[in-house]
């Protein structure tokens, strides 16, 4: 079964996906399941959980802000502080049974870095974004090799027609969070999909840029 673990909608500052158009999307894309990760917010997953679709499995869960870079908090059900320590933000995140992920880890704007990374206790790592280079997405996979970490992957989708471009392909058939979230610990489950394609780097950056400076200079 293939998940899109990493998709927003209009619940992150980012992000005008309605949530009703993300998981149309995610069925037209024959995806099994979907994490809906908002920027710091719960608002999008509680929303989609809270529609009841039964042909779409949803994944709680947020992508949290910390002090040093993003982290993937899967399976929570509480909103998680942003600007905290990253030790102390996977603390949290496991204290309500959930699963930290180093996010997109050798992105510029926003991921935490190797160093950071290495330094602190992840449940996995993100290694194919879609919104990632495939140079990056590869680093992040040795990493997690180097590191002996399992894997997700996700389209890190900010519209409906880029969702499922990156996926996760479980190793058996899912049909809860918690079948994903162990499948994903087991590290048999595989990854596929798309990489931001080298000419889309100068666009991407001033995009960037530019939600950073109407951000007043603060890390989404």
């Amino acid at each position: 079964m293939r998940f899109d673990l990493h998709v927003h909608t209009s619940h992150s500052g980012d992000s005008q996906s309605a949530v009703e158009e993300v998981l149309e999307a995610c069925v037209r894309a024959g995806l099994g399941g979907v994490a809906i990760m908002d920027h710091n917010s719960l608002g999008g997953s509680r929303y989609a959980m809270s529609l009841k679709r039964e042909d779409i499995l949803i994944i709680p869960g947020m992508e949290v802000s910390s002090a040093r870079g993003h982290i993937l908090a899967y399976n929570v059900h509480e909103e998680i502080p942003r600007d905290l320590e990253v030790g102390e933000t996977i603390d949290l995140i496991r204290a309500q049974g959930g699963i930290a992920v180093a996010a997109h880890p050798y992105r510029v704007w926003s991921g935490l870095g190797e160093e950071v990374t290495r330094a602190n206790d992840f449940d996995a790592i993100e290694v194919h974004n879609a919104r990632s280079t495939r140079s990056h997405n590869e680093l992040a996979a040795k990493l997690a090799v180097s590191m002996c970490r399992p894997f997700t992957a996700g389209s890190d989708s900010h519209e409906p027609d880029t969702v499922g471009k990156a996926y996760y392909l479980s190793s058996r058939d899912c049909y809860s969070a918690e079948e994903v979230i162990r499948d994903v610990l087991s590290g048999n489950g595989s990854t596929g999909g798309r990489h931001r394609p080298k000419t889309d780097t100068l666009g991407y950056g001033i995009k960037c840029i530019g939600e950073w400076l109407g951000r007043g200079f603060k890390r989404m």
